[in-house]
């Protein structure tokens, strides 16, 4: 869905260059219209009519024909049927926007020759929404669609998908005069996916709803259209001229750090995944990523969670059972990336008007700046799980160099709650499971070298240096001493 609204934002924005102004609809508007929406596009392509614009009473009729685009390829390599004309409605608005209106489907069938077919479905996809000329964007969008369907066939596989009803909404806010907030949420109902073929046989995966929630703050438009339409403006060209590489190197200059924050976080409710080894499930599985632009110390996060995972029936022992965990995550981030170093030092030493505008020491140079001093933090936020009989909570840091493989440090806190719960679990399970017994006895051990936390928790403060010695609460262990 968001990539849909993504598409029709860029179709746009290679027409609308300018704000524009309320008007009357008329056919010299839909001409002028039509020659800036077509104004990158080959010649034969507009002659063939793959974008044109016409004036109605009170609104502007935009067609997209694909099959120009499909005749336009190769003979015979690729066959499609029911590609069809789309249809969008625009009504200038009087403070210079445009509404933007779409109702449409899709039934598309294609064959690709000796390798497979494909299938698209998207029944009755609606859009309705506010574009901004200046920002080159929509202040706001809805979309819809009540089924959408997917498939793929090959000689080694075959996949198919399918989405129930699904919303999306997308807004846009200037917050300065060159920047602007986006966020885009959505949900997606009634996702199945069937995978047939290839090592793992047949795999069936299912969820209820799929919630997505997206957001970037501070996203640099202005430069950000500077430099798609550089791009586009060169995209001709064998090679740049000094004085377009030297305009190129101004706009990445000007475009750090292109934004302030981007969050995403997609949550499947109701999750199955059916294998030969039965149906394993979870009442939710989430996944987030989250970044503070191109800086001189980015920080990007990332997570997986899950709550109530539920394998199938039989699949684990008895004894196991009551240790899996009723909720588990894993949030850490890479931190003090240099990336805004990186693409200075590229600015700054690249020849743009070379096919190879670095050298190969330059690339490795880049590589270098992006880890100051070599080195890579990992820093770990959110790490725990909770089951009836354990409370586990991981948080800290941890340095690696890539290029010294035995060069590390370590500052982590372990946090144990219900101690005594797990060392009963333990015990109560030895006799079927030895292991359990070499545990509860580490543990045990460990808990000597604990200290105090509320709620009658175990703490270690796990230190680890670049000598390898290790401190337990600022203590040595004993045979470091």
């Amino acid at each position: 869905m968001r990539r849909q609204i993504l598409m029709a934002s860029a179709a746009f924005a290679l027409g609308f260059t300018s704000p524009a102004v309320a008007q009357d609809i008329s056919p010299a508007g839909a001409e002028s219209l039509q020659q800036r929406l077509t104004h990158y596009l080959p010649k034969d392509v507009v002659d063939a009519g793959l974008i044109t614009v016409k004036a109605a009473s009170s609104f502007y009729e935009l067609r997209f024909n694909p099959t120009v685009l499909v005749d336009r390829a190769k003979q015979g390599a690729v066959q499609v049927e029911g590609l069809k004309p789309m249809t969008a409605y625009l009504r200038p608005q009087p403070e210079g926007t445009y509404r933007i209106e779409a109702n449409d489907s899709f039934d598309i069938k294609g064959t690709v020759p000796g390798q497979g077919s494909f299938t698209y479905l998207i029944d009755t996809m609606k859009m309705d929404g506010i574009y901004d000329p200046e920002i080159l964007y929509f202040t706001k969008a809805d979309w819809s669609a009540k089924r959408i369907a997917f498939s793929s066939t090959s000689q080694q596989e075959s996949v198919t998908a399918s989405f129930g009803e699904s919303v999306m909404r997308v807004t846009a806010e200037k917050t300065a005069p060159d920047t602007v907030d986006i966020s885009s949420t959505g949900v997606m109902k009634a996702f199945a996916e069937t995978i047939t073929g290839g090592p793992s046989g047949r795999v069936d995966i299912g969820a209820d709803t799929l919630d997505i929630d997206v957001s970037m703050d501070g996203a640099r438009y202005k430069v950000f259209q500077d430099l798609v339409f550089f791009v586009l403006d060169n995209m001709h060209k064998d090679k740049l001229e000094s004085a377009d590489a030297a305009r190129l190197k101004d706009l990445l200059r000007a475009s750090l750090p292109v934004f302030d924050n981007l969050t995403e976080t997609i949550k499947a409710s109701n999750v199955t995944v059916g294998t030969d080894k039965g149906i394993f499930g979870a009442d939710a599985v989430t996944y987030n990523i989250d970044m503070n632009g191109i800086a001189h110390s980015t920080r990007v996060g990332f997570g997986f969670g899950v709550e109530h995972p539920k394998p199938p029936a039989g699949i684990l022992p008895a004894e196991f059972a009551e240790a899996l965990p009723e909720k588990a995550n894993f949030k850490a981030a890479v931190t003090n990336l240099d990336l805004a170093g990186a693409v200075t030092y590229l600015i700054d030493h690249a020849d743009f008007t070379k096919p190879e505008p670095l050298t190969e020491e330059q690339n490795k140079e880049i590589g270098r700046i992006i880890l100051p001093n070599g080195a890579m933090t990992v820093e770990f936020e959110d790490v725990s799980a909770i089951s009836p009989i354990y409370d586990l909570q991981v948080s800290g840091k941890m340095t690696v160099y890539p290029d010294q493989q035995d060069r590390r440090s370590a500052d982590i806190t372990i946090t144990m709650r219900d101690f005594d719960k797990t060392i009963t679990y333990l015990q109560r399970n030895a006799g079927k499971v030895p292991q359990f017994g070499q545990a509860s006895f580490g543990l045990l051990m460990m808990k000597g070298l604990a200290r105090k936390g509320g709620d009658n928790a175990q703490i270690w403060d796990l230190t680890v240096g670049e000598d390898g010695k290790v401190l337990i609460n600022g203590q040595p262990l004993p045979f470091q001493q």
